[in-house]
This record gives structure tokens, C-alpha cells and sequence, in this order.
């Protein structure tokens, strides 16, 4: 088995809220207006476009709390998506002028130049919101790896944290609750269906690169035709459906904040002893077979 005393994963530079991340490169904002590429990627990029982003993404926290005042539901835009009706141009911009402050003057003309329409707007909007669970996410599977490679508590334990703190944070994310809301509007919503392909994109760049990193130090390798790409979408899939569950508020026993445990740590332990393979060189299927054939003689 091989070991080394420290390994760093080469995990991309990203900073909080993309400020420093080209917008229009990146394809997160794509809907703005102007004759040239070189026109509409310095609006994508301009202040006054990120300060009405970020303004919608405040919203869209403030509505994702345990209260949501009949304040915050407005459908003064005709072109805009009902279930969005929040994010009204209106709203957007007194929320991005609170922001900003006096020194900072922005006008509904500013918006109206960058977004031909207000759902131009809100394509970009989802966009950018589901880039900021990205965001969210990448410092801590950053971490997840860094204790995954050197710990000392024990492998199975490593996992139990990591996967605790990753429900923990997707379940605090407002980005997780719109991600819902996206998709289930995507199929009538090509914009939200793009964004959504992205991001899950990213997310399985981001844990396949963990995953790999961390067989690969340990001398792990999966059972035949099981690959990297199955197990982060098993896990992933699992993380998600966990979530909703805590976030619906069924009152199962789902997370253990005294033990910092969590289904989702049983499920991914799970999964590992089942997909990995021990030395038999079986498939799951024939691990399976014989387990059961075992059974039956004893």
C-alpha cells in the first residue's frame, strides 16, 4: 500500500462570489448586450454588474430563511419567471443600491443596458447563483482532502467528518434551495438546464480529482466496471437526497451534531466497502452471487 506524508491536490484558484473569475470567459454571464464579444465581456465583468448579481443573490438568501415576508414576492416584470418574481427589476435595484451605498450610484437605465430583458437578467441570475454554491463548496472538499490524505483518526473517521461537514454546508447554502428551485424548472427553462449541466460539471471535476487523489494514496482501486465517475455520482446523489430530506423537515435522524456524524458518512462508508475491490477481483454482481451462495451453505 503506498503512503506519502503529504500530498497537495491541484485544486483551481477560486475566490468567494467569483470576483476575480472573468464572467463572460467562464460562460456564467451570457446574456448581456452588445455588439462585440469585447463589449459584452467588459459589461459581464463591469462592478455595476456584479453589484445587481449580488443583489439578487441576497434576495434570494433573505428568501431562503425560515421566514419569508409577503414583502419579497413582487410581479412588477412581465417577462419574469413567476416563481422568481422576487427578483424583480425593482427589488434587484434597491437591493443593489443598499449595497453599495451613495458613492456608488446606480439606475434602473444601467440594468436595462446590460439586460436587453429582465429575463435576460434572470438567465444570468441562475447562472451566477449556481456558480456560488461552487464557490461554497470548493474551500471544503479542499479541506475534506487535506484530511482525508493525513489523518490520524482513522480512515473511517476521516470520511464520517468530511461527510458531515458537506451535509452541514449544503443544507446552509440558499445557492442548495434555488439549485432545487432550478431544477425544477429546468425542463421549461433552457437557461436554468444549461447552468445546471455546468455546475455539476465543475462539482464532478472537483470531487473525481478528491476521489482519485485519495484511492490513488491509499493503493484503493474499484471493483470491475466500477469507475470514479459512478461513485461520486452515488455519493453525490446520496449528499442530495439527504439534504432535501433535512431541508423538508421530516424529523428523521439524518445528522448527529453531538457526534458530527450523518447518513450520508454511513452511505459513503457503505459504498466504499461495497465498490472497492478487496483482492477477489469480482465484479459487484459476482461479489454478490457469491456472498449469497455462501449464505445458502451455511
Amino acid at each position: 500500500m503506498r503512503r506519502e506524508t503529504e500530498r497537495q491536490v491541484p485544486w483551481p484558484a477560486v475566490h468567494s462570489r467569483g470576483d476575480e473569475l472573468d464572467l463572460y470567459t467562464l460562460r456564467i454571464v451570457t446574456n448581456v448586450t452588445g455588439r462585440s464579444s469585447a463589449t459584452r465581456k467588459r459589461l459581464a465583468n463591469g462592478r455595476e454588474t456584479r453589484a445587481f448579481l449580488d443583489a439578487a443573490l441576497d434576495l434570494t438568501t433573505e428568501l431562503f430563511t425560515p421566514t419569508t415576508p409577503d414583502q419579497y414576492m413582487d410581479g412588477d416584470e412581465d417577462d419574469a419567471r413567476p416563481v422568481m418574481s422576487y427578483l424583480s427589476r425593482r427589488k434587484v435595484l434597491a437591493k443593489a443600491r443598499d449595497n453599495c451605498g451613495k458613492d456608488f450610484p446606480l439606475s434602473e437605465n444601467m440594468m436595462r443596458h446590460r439586460w436587453g430583458t429582465h429575463g435576460d437578467f434572470l438567465a444570468d441570475f441562475v447562472s451566477y447563483a449556481l456558480t456560488d454554491k461552487y464557490w461554497s463548496l470548493h474551500d471544503s472538499i479542499r479541506r475534506h482532502a487535506t484530511d482525508l490524505l493525513t489523518t490520524n483518526e482513522g480512515f473511517a473517521g476521516a470520511v464520517h467528518r468530511a461527510a458531515y461537514e458537506d451535509l452541514k454546508l449544503v443544507i446552509g447554502l440558499p445557492a442548495y434551495r434555488f439549485q432545487l428551485l432550478a431544477v425544477a424548472t429546468a425542463h421549461a427553462d433552457s437557461s436554468s438546464a444549461r447552468a445546471l449541466v455546468r455546475m455539476y460539471e465543475n462539482l464532478t471535476e472537483l470531487w473525481t480529482a478528491l476521489y482519485t487523489d485519495v484511492f490513488e494514496h491509499y493503493g484503493f482501486r474499484f471493483r470491475p466496471g466500477i469507475s470514479v465517475d459512478d461513485f461520486h455520482i452515488l455519493v453525490q446523489s446520496t449528499g442530495e437526497g439527504l439534504a432535501l430530506r433535512l431541508v423538508s423537515g421530516v424529523g428523521e435522524q439524518l445528522i448527529d451534531h453531538k457526534q458530527q456524524t450523518s447518513l450520508l458518512g454511513t452511505a459513503a462508508l457503505s459504498l466504499f466497502l461495497a465498490l472497492i475491490d478487496p483482492g477477489d477481483g469480482l465484479s459487484l454482481e459476482q461479489a454478490v452471487e457469491q456472498a449469497v451462495a455462501q449464505r445458502r451453505t451455511t
